[in-house]
């Protein structure tokens, strides 16, 4: 069988690697290319593209790169047409992805879906296309099961990834990384963010942090040492820096009593399992602010506040500046229990004990 796994960021690499070091230990026979990052790449797949040079996000940012996102959908149209795969396999990203699984079932090859549209946050109207050319889909939050069944959707809980990995984690033991007290800094992924939100991270941890702390910056896989570098440098800020150890830095603000500044996206769920206190931050366009705010309703951005459907965290998404994050950081004192509770909560709703990779290696192979 010919499997083709379409990825378009950092986590949806993650997770896609999982899956198909499950499928090679299970069916080594199987043939698998990919679309994705890094951690794909390790695979020893037969990999085609990269999304380093593809991950863009927000309105009005995707509207000024049209064209360079349409010849890369395109590219991928011909990759598709080209390996005619037995089975695509896409993660995450819908709006790059749903117009290739559109392709994709038109040529009557079988379309998965791992890690659903948030159309239970915005843009409801995505499960019409869903429905029209998506076979199989497998969803990470419990309650995502009746509300695309109730639209017409069909899906399967397959466990969260993020929960499953940060109790297996914490299952190792692991050591920290330093005794001080550790102030997490989460910029994101893709350049653009992290060149608007690390300085003014780390100017706020700067503020907050007594004498002894430690600022740890959670570097990006497919960034640079330089890159991070050249970012202190020109701004004269003091960091640490580290690769491929987020986990392993925010265990260490949990029990050192530290707290994070995260970017919105995955890290805010990861920096909750961890029970740290965080500020959210995301410095979008104005009109992609109001856009989300006022055309498509949307309340939150951040994945723990989505979930409990409610203000559990703060979120700066506009004009994110070194003074507006001290001040909420000084608030995350006052309401600590508040958060802790909040945060256990979501540990309630995610429950770790089904394995995502296993479930949907196996469910793509049936």
């Amino acid at each position: 069988m010919k499997l083709f796994f379409i990825a378009g960021e950092a986590s949806g690499d993650v997770h896609a690697a999982k899956i198909i070091q499950q499928l090679q230990k299970t069916h080594p026979d199987t043939t698998i290319i990919g679309w994705g990052g890094d951690e794909m790449q390790k695979c020893n797949i037969r990999f085609l593209s990269h999304y380093k040079n593809r991950n863009i996000m927000g309105f009005v940012e995707v509207i000024k790169k049209i064209r360079t996102i349409n010849g890369y959908i395109q590219q991928a149209k011909s990759d598709i047409l080209t390996e005619k795969p037995d089975k695509v396999i896409f993660i995450d990203n819908p709006g790059f992805n749903l117009p290739l699984a559109k392709f994709a079932k038109k040529l009557g090859i079988e379309v998965h879906w791992y890690i659903a549209p948030k159309a239970w946050a915005w843009n409801k109207s995505r499960v019409k296309t869903m429905r029209q050319c998506i076979d199989h889909l497998y969803v990470i939050f419990p309650f995502e099961v009746d509300f695309f069944n109730k639209l017409g959707m069909p899906s399967k809980y397959v466990g969260n990834p993020t929960a499953e990995a940060v109790q297996l984690f914490l299952s190792e033991n692991p050591e920290p990384l330093s005794k001080h007290k550790t102030i997490a800094i989460l910029a994101g992924s893709r350049p653009n963010e992290v060149l608007k939100l690390l300085p003014k991270f780390i100017m706020a941890a700067q503020k907050m942090a007594s004498e002894n702390d430690e600022i740890v910056v959670a570097a990006a896989p497919g960034l640079t040492n330089e890159f991070y570098q050249t970012i202190l440098t020109e701004h004269n800020l003091k960091a640490t820096i580290v690769f491929g150890k987020t986990f392993d830095i925010l265990y260490t603000a949990h029990i050192t009593n530290g707290f994070a500044l995260v970017a919105s996206g995955t890290a805010t769920l990861e920096t909750a399992l961890f029970h740290v206190p965080q500020v959210v931050a995301y410095e979008v366009n104005a009109l992609t602010y109001f856009i989300a705010k006022n055309i498509l309703k949307v309340k939150y951005v951040s994945l723990v506040n989505i979930l409990l459907n409610e203000p559990c965290l703060e979120e700066i998404l506009v004009d994110v500046t070194p003074e507006k994050l001290t001040a909420s950081i000084h608030r995350l004192e006052q309401n600590a229990d508040t958060i802790q509770h909040k945060y256990r909560e979501l540990h309630a709703i995610l429950n770790s004990d089904i394995k995502p990779s296993i479930h949907v290696s196996s469910s793509i192979l049936s």
